[in-house]
């Protein structure tokens, strides 16, 4: 219901400022325009436990993107991409009015993309260098995807430019969500969680639940040769399901091993900084962020409700840490690109290193492909990630 409420209003508010200030500007000529695309993915894994197939091809995005300009300084954008196995909720990854009063103050409500990281610049398939996206931004353990709510943002001075970006709203939780042919990616720390037999990991239920939240971002400019910023996110205290897998004799002699879900309160403030640096064909980007994950007590009744709840762990700190930095060169119409990532969740701690190349022959074709290699301390995966992706 607040979700709604909060949908409702941002809407109706969209509406009210955009048509309003519609009627005071002199003659203005409506613009449209429609764009998508379609993308087709194979991967490859050599040695994934647990997965019946070691490769596959399916439709990974098939996105639609709609822009309306009504006046000069008033636009609404829209954005639904369809991926396997996502509900309509998670396929809707912008829906908003933005409100263009100068340079240095644009007003944007309704559905949006987070702006804390440069890279959901790039989240969409044709225009990602990459066949692959970030795990700081596939895995949405730093901050959510998109946020319904209200932006404030805008930019300061010519070549030297400050750019800052403020917001607050609700959003939905998706965290660790499964994607590529496969449904590999976005998975990884529930995968190398169970690899070495994590006794704690988030329950499925929390994927799909509701809270709010603030960020800001703020950066400095120079041009388009380098960009360097610092950013935050501090979502409201909430309650997530902690699910628990205890061993035999766990909680005493004789015990049997069960698999439980404790309802934890969660507090998860982030942040971040990041750096773009670009000179002629060569760019390179890169980002940091961090957080502590602050738990209360885990605790859970054995009773039934008979007796006081057994704490299974006392109030604690969750490290949370993940970096990458990427570097792309254009040469005509091939960007050959490598990245480096590093990603550290709890108890899960592992590395990927990505090489490929992306080709864009015209505006409607992009191919890429994609070597990734995974290290932990389980084991090594190696894989490969081809991309053909058609744009209209």
């Amino acid at each position: 219901m607040l979700k709604m409420k909060i949908s409702a209003l941002a809407t109706f508010l969209v509406l009210v400022v955009g048509l309003e200030n519609a009627y005071t500007q002199g003659f203005w000529e409506p613009v449209t325009n429609i764009t998508g695309y379609i993308s087709t993915e194979f991967n490859y894994f050599d040695d994934l436990d647990g997965y019946e197939v070691s490769y596959g091809a399916a439709v990974s995005e098939a996105g639609m993107l709609v822009t309306y300009r009504p006046t000069s300084n008033f636009s609404i954008k829209s954005v639904f991409v369809y991926r396997p196995g996502y509900d309509f909720d998670l396929m809707l990854n912008e829906a908003f009015g933005e409100l263009n009063t100068s340079d240095a103050l644009k007003i944007k409500v309704g559905r949006f993309l987070t702006p804390l990281s440069p890279m959901n610049t790039y989240y969409y398939a044709p225009v990602n260098t990459s066949a692959t996206l970030p795990i700081i931004i596939t895995n949405n353990e730093n901050f959510p995807l998109n946020i319904d709510g209200i932006s404030l943002n805008g930019s300061l001075g010519e070549s030297f430019k400050l750019k800052y970006d403020v917001f607050g709203g609700g959003y939905t939780n998706s965290t660790w969500k499964p994607s590529g042919a496969i449904s590999f990616f976005g998975q990884e720390v529930p995968y190398y969680k169970a690899q070495i037999n994590s006794q704690f990991t988030i329950g499925e239920s929390y994927n799909g639940s509701y809270n709010v939240g603030v960020g800001g971002k703020v950066s400095v400019a120079y041009e388009s040769y380098v960009e360097v910023g610092a950013g935050f996110f501090n979502p409201k205290k909430e309650t997530m399901p902690i699910a628990i897998t205890l061993p035999p004799n766990a909680l005493g002699a004789g015990s049997p091993a069960m698999n439980i879900t404790s309802p934890t309160g969660i507090k998860r403030p982030t942040w971040g900084y990041n750096a773009k640096l670009k000179y002629g064909n060569t760019e390179v980007n890169a980002e940091y962020w961090t957080g502590d994950i602050q738990l209360d007590a885990i605790a859970y009744d054995f009773t039934g409700g008979a007796g006081s709840p057994t704490v299974l762990q006392a109030e604690s700190e969750v490290e949370l840490e993940g970096r990458f930095i990427q570097l792309s060169h254009r040469i005509d119409k091939f960007i050959p690109y490598a990245r480096y990532e590093f990603q550290h969740t709890s108890d899960a701690k592992y590395k990927r290193y990505s090489a490929g190349i992306n080709y864009k022959p015209s505006f409607t074709r992009t191919v890429k492909l994609e070597y990734v290699h995974y290290e932990h301390k389980s084991g090594n995966i190696n894989g490969l990630v081809a991309a053909l992706i058609y744009s209209f």
